[in-house]
């Protein structure tokens, strides 16, 4: 049986017809009626009814049932209501004339309560079939609307995550957060802290103090916090404050997972920046010590050099004070010359020392290099 939230409107200047046709369809039906087209007109634009079918007598006077049909279709959410004419008059000339004024069947009277039922049926099954069609329709296209925007998206998170790689500084990656969301329609402001600055980038100008200490101080107060339509989320150094977003639950919520894939990709490529940092103060330090160790290892030979030869002509100068035979001369002058080339030898491995500091050196600046351009492809 059909739900009695079903309503029927029947408009007829006769009031007999009228209660012969509500004693037809009380029992499954909710029955309003208007005794002419300028009432029914005046009901159906109240915003009281919404009926599912109307049975519209066509002979009233002033306005007759075309006319009547006509006016209805015109009114919202009336343009697509089952209208069945009911006339003592079943000529194609007036059933066309019905279709024309936008009927949708027609009967003649006198009409029998099987035929009523029946036509008045099938009019709610079209009407509620039309209605789930175009629910589905709208939920279809919705749904389409919806994998479109997330595909959409997710390219410009996957954009931001490419274009992370080449960042070579944290201005630039600060920078490059707050450009992908505005891309969302987000305005926002991020913060990144490092062991020497906290750097804070702002969609269109400069970010206010008040937010600058807002997202210093609210550091600890979780990854992802909202509050209206202000979120604020903290992943490890990266701190970012959204001031609008939107009210729409299904779309906040898809803007949300987007924002933390951007802000988790940003803290890895912090973490790599930091780690190149690290290798270059190693690099600088690395060669500053070479460059020191080079420097005092020739100092360091040019002195040795110069004590060797200030001793030999010492000796060679007091050989003839000491009284030595000839053979002595010769045995003492070997202890220094052996003794000298001993000390050369040091030296020399000393400097092979530092050939291998300078490998490994070589190395670093090799491993830095390859780094940057695996960031950049």
């Amino acid at each position: 049986m059909t739900s009695v939230s079903e309503q029927i409107l029947i408009i007829d200047d006769s009031k007999e017809d009228i209660s012969l046709l509500q004693a037809m369809l009380n029992e499954e039906y909710a029955v309003i009626a208007a005794t002419s087209g300028v009432k029914a007109l005046e009901l159906c634009s109240s915003g009281k009814i919404a009926p599912s079918v109307i049975l519209l007598d066509v002979s009233m006077p002033d306005m007759d049932g075309y006319e009547t049909c006509q006016a209805i279709k015109k009114l919202d959410a009336f343009d697509r209501v089952e209208v069945i004419f009911v006339s003592a008059n079943d000529s194609l000339e007036e059933k066309t004339r019905g279709y024309d004024a936008g009927g949708n069947d027609y009967l003649s009277k006198p009409v029998s309560r099987d035929e009523i039922v029946q036509k008045v049926k099938l009019a709610v099954q079209r009407k509620n079939a039309r209605e789930d069609a175009e629910s589905q329709s709208k939920m279809a296209m919705d749904t389409a609307m919806t994998a479109i925007m997330d595909a959409s998206e997710q390219a410009n998170v996957i954009h931001f995550l490419r274009q992370s790689f080449s960042c070579q500084s944290v201005e630039e990656l600060a920078q490059s957060i707050v450009d992908t969301c505005d891309n969302f329609g987000l305005s926002n402001t991020v913060q990144i802290r490092t062991d020497w600055e906290a750097i804070t980038k702002s969609s269109g100008n400069n970010p206010s103090p008040l937010e600058i200490e807002m997202l210093t101080s609210l550091q600890q107060i979780g990854r992802i916090y909202q509050r209206g339509q202000r979120l604020i989320l903290n992943f490890g150094n990266i701190s970012q404050l959204i001031k609008n977003l939107p009210n729409d639950e299904a779309k906040s919520g898809r803007l949300r997972d987007h924002l933390a894939l951007i802000l988790e990709g940003a803290e890895s490529r912090l973490k790599a920046l930091r780690a190149v940092d690290e290798m270059k103060s190693v690099m600088e330090g690395t060669n500053d010590a070479l460059s020191e160790i080079s420097i005092k290892q020739a100092a360091q030979k040019r002195q040795n050099v110069k004590i060797m030869d200030d001793m030999m002509d010492e000796i060679q100068m007091g050989l003839f004070d000491y009284g030595l035979t000839e053979e002595q001369e010769k045995v003492l002058l070997g202890i220094v010359e052996r003794n000298s080339e001993k000390v050369f030898h040091t030296y020399e491995e000393g400097l092979q020392l530092e050939d291998s500091m300078s490998v490994i050196s070589k190395s670093l600046q090799r491993a830095i290099k390859h780094f940057f351009q695996s960031s950049e492809s």
